[in-house]
């Protein structure tokens, strides 16, 4: 590719633009592009990852373990039930199972968009506590007559994600979450065309690999900005964005990145091509480093998780973070990267965290701390256990009622509340369901330094 040093006047000028809009156009486009490789890898009969056809639930009977690598930052503590729901032919009725057949258990079905809003929660809190079939209707649609009677959710874009989570404890209580999982149906309305993916979802470009792990594992950025782009550009046809969004849209286009299958890498002149190498660098960069606090706090809340309206920024690291995040009504989410000291977390030190007994996370339906291995995986450790909550059993109290976490990477002598971490970095996620009105304010104590861990 030529060098930037011998672009001058208006080549420069077009190299400097095309920067502009590949930065962009990579965090607004990222949490999009993420939700069509995800259902491509999970809906795809030839991927390794295959879960179920479009429009069809796919249950996971366990909860997630270090095995479990389709969506990084899972949670340990719930069952979940996806599904990628294809609006584009006709509607789709979603059953959520009886609530009142499993009193106090906690579950939600989440509905996203394909630029991972978390547009509608369904669940004990807003449906008939018999259960209740909901109508899914894409842009544009109304409800055929005899679904009218339906309650009915509009949907912001064709392509729509289904997460249910289902709150389970241990192996005696699997069968009882799993009776209530079982309770989650979805199905065309009758007179909807057969199921099939979305156009950009079928014509995806490359392997299904997050391009943010491409340009970390260094992969040419050339070979990445060109599937990115033309999976992007594809994408954009099939989910347009909302109204608001589109003179961004089009701005894009002064560089070339129009909605369509159109796009080629090639025919774009050597300066747009540059800029746009530039601008998706400098991107991944951002995203990257927007996912640790800069002033190195021991926890960073996500104030604006799963309904991000113009923060574009948040919404992309939230995808890279943790796609499919709820929105703070349902869940309040904060991560964990530094100590009391502003270290980052590290397996080669231990860590206390405490927990006063007047002052334990302030969750109505539950809470918990879940750690991640650098790679924003479960770590495989010999005990088996990826996080400790509010049901953790065996825990042991202070005298004094407060709970104490102990992280180490070599087990204690007292092993009851130890949360084993790798021998290098980690970090955590804990989590607040159902969080209560004051949990904003609550302080979250920070992770004390005790020494040596290995």
């Amino acid at each position: 590719m030529t060098s930037s040093d011998t672009f001058t006047g208006l080549d420069a000028g077009r190299r400097d633009l095309a920067r502009s809009v590949g930065l962009a156009g990579f965090v607004y486009g990222y949490p999009l592009i993420e939700s069509v490789r995800t259902c491509r890898l999970q809906t795809g009969r030839a991927s390794p990852a295959h879960r179920a056809p479009i429009n069809a639930p796919h249950a996971i009977t366990r909860p997630s373990t270090d095995q479990d690598r389709d969506i990084v930052t899972p949670a340990n503590d719930l069952l979940y039930t996806t599904a990628w729901i294809h609006l584009g032919d006709g509607p789709c009725v979603l059953t959520v199972p009886p609530a009142a057949e499993h009193p106090g258990r906690y579950f939600v079905l989440a509905l996203y968009d394909a630029y991972t809003e978390n547009f509608e929660n369904l669940g004990p809190r807003n449906c008939q506590a018999q259960g209740e079939q909901v109508l899914l209707l894409g842009p544009g649609q109304s409800a055929p007559a005899a679904l009218a009677h339906l309650r009915q959710v509009a949907c912001p874009t064709i392509l729509v994600w289904l997460i249910s989570r289902i709150l389970v404890g241990d192996e005696a209580d699997l069968p009882v979450a799993r009776a209530l999982q079982a309770g989650i149906r979805l199905a065309p309305a009758e007179g909807t065309a057969p199921s099939r993916a979305p156009a950009c979802v079928e014509a995806w470009e490359g392997e299904p690999v997050d391009a943010m792990a491409d340009m970390q594992a260094g992969v040419p950025a050339e070979d990445v900005a060109r599937r990115f782009f033309g999976n992007l550009c594809r994408a954009l046809a099939d989910a347009p964005g909302r109204p608001e969004d589109q003179g961004l849209v089009a701005w894009l286009g002064q560089a070339g990145l129009r909605p369509g299958a159109g796009f080629d890498w090639q025919t774009l002149d050597a300066p747009t091509r540059e800029g746009l190498l530039q601008g998706l660098t400098e991107a991944s960069r951002l995203v990257a480093e927007a996912a640790r606090s800069r002033r190195r706090k021991p926890w960073v809340l996500a104030g604006r998780a799963g309904r991000y309206g113009h923060d574009y920024l948040t919404r992309a690291l939230t995808a890279y973070i943790g796609l499919g995040a709820l929105a703070t009504t349902e869940a309040l989410y904060a991560a964990g990267h530094f100590d009391a000291e502003g270290q980052l977390l590290d397996g080669s030190r231990r860590y206390t965290l405490r927990f006063e007994a007047d002052a334990l996370p302030p969750a109505d339906a539950f809470w918990s701390v879940t750690l991640y291995d650098a790679d924003r995986f479960l770590y495989p450790n010999a005990i088996g256990r990826h996080a400790i909550g509010d049901r953790t059993p065996g825990l042991v109290r202070d005298q004094d009622g407060s709970l104490r976490i102990v992280f180490s990477h070599a087990q204690p002598e007292e092993g009851a509340n130890w949360l084993p971490t790798p021998a290098g970095r980690f970090y955590l996620i804990l989590r607040l369901y159902h969080p209560r009105g004051d949990a904003r304010q609550w302080r979250i104590p920070a992770l004390q330094p005790m020494g040596a861990g290995a």
